[in-house]
């Protein structure tokens, strides 16, 4: 097979799979494998049954071909069999894996910045954080609750810069922007496009979007203009039937935030309707470089009105096994990406 895949486990190199699925987004956090071989460990000769040579819990490397994709940890060796076969499988996730599923130190920030805050909540998890082109700027105040999971916390640092986190192949946590990447290859339909698959559905949108928000008063400001007063609309023009949605604005709402909530649900829920999963042949673009998620495409498909249209990959699912060498680009408009902005808590929220 071309682009064969290996783990690198202890020093030895374990290959021959039957069957290999990958995946990487930038929703996800982390990375994950899911190999598996049927009748016997590769790397051993004649017909013994399978023996679980690798352990639960090692350090593992995934190479595709002479590409690492995927530092982490082994969490699963599932097993399978019947009358006539006997299927072993070997599972795990990136490093930052921790970070989804552990709980975060009880914590005050004050007066740190985005990537300040991420390196304190990674480093007990032994995970280098990196800027990919976020700003420098002070978050005034952020707390991370007990019980907690580091990913939650995250989320909450993210939101207050529209800011995305992801891994990359070593497992190091990747905080930047959408589509801080460019493919080299056009998605053609006609050409390298195989199949096409998308939902197009319009059922989490709404004709008209009305955010509500609240923020702390004082002698000389306060009542209903900090209680009741804050309210902003957006309409979804293509969404012709009556269908309203009455939002929240967490934090210290002003009006801007307001009118910026209401305009950013119309405009990601209208980008997550043009969401579509291309199949394409192979694991590389054109120039020999595997595809990546966070890259901007240039999509040309007349099936679906993409005439040379600029779209992300939000994930990539690489697939090898009886049926050939695939790669799966789930891609969308960068506004479907965009995570919300989140107004920070005031001392008095946090008292109360």
């Amino acid at each position: 097979m071309d682009d064969p895949v290996i783990l690198r486990v202890n020093g030895r190199d374990w290959g021959g799979w039957t069957r290999v699925q990958i995946s990487a987004g930038i929703e996800r956090l982390s990375r994950d494998f899911n190999v598996e071989i049927t009748r016997q460990w590769p790397g051993e000769s004649g017909s013994a049954p399978l023996q679980p040579s690798i352990q639960k819990g090692e350090l593992v490397e995934v190479l595709m071909g002479q590409d690492k994709v995927l530092t982490g940890w082994i969490e699963a060796t599932p097993v399978r069999y019947d009358a006539l076969s006997i299927h072993a499988g070997i599972t795990g996730r990136s490093k930052t894996a921790d970070l989804i599923d552990c709980a975060a130190s009880p914590t005050d920030f004050d007066d740190h910045t985005l990537i300040q805050i991420a390196t304190q909540l990674t480093k007990p998890f032994g995970i280098t954080v990196i800027n990919q082109g976020v700003s420098k700027t002070r978050l005034q105040r952020l707390q991370a609750d007990y019980g907690e999971t580091v990913h939650e916390v995250l989320n909450k640092a993210l939101g207050l810069q529209q800011a995305l986190a992801w891994d990359d192949e070593d497992g190091n946590l990747l905080i930047g922007r959408v589509g801080n990447d460019r493919a080299t290859t056009a998605l053609v339909w006609g050409d390298n496009i195989l199949s096409g698959d998308t939902e197009q559905s319009i059922r989490d949108r709404f004709s008209e979007y009305q955010v509500a928000g609240q923020r702390s008063g004082d002698d000389a400001d306060f009542g209903e203009a900090t209680l009741t007063a804050l309210r902003a609309k957006a309409k979804d023009r293509q969404i012709t039937r009556y269908r309203p949605q009455h939002i929240q604005q967490s934090g210290q709402a002003t009006g801007a935030s307001c009118r910026q909530r209401a305009g950013f649900e119309a405009q990601q829920r209208a980008a997550r309707t043009e969401e579509t999963t291309y199949t394409v042949q192979g694991w590389r673009q054109g120039n020999g470089s595997l595809w990546q998620p966070n890259q901007r495409v240039i999509v040309f498909d007349p099936v679906l009105g993409f005439h040379h249209r600029e779209l992300v990959i939000g994930e990539v699912v690489y697939t090898q096994n009886e049926g050939g060498t695939l790669c799966q680009l789930r891609v969308a408009p960068e506004a479907a990406y965009i995570p919300p902005l989140q107004e920070q808590k005031s001392e008095e929220e946090d008292f109360f």
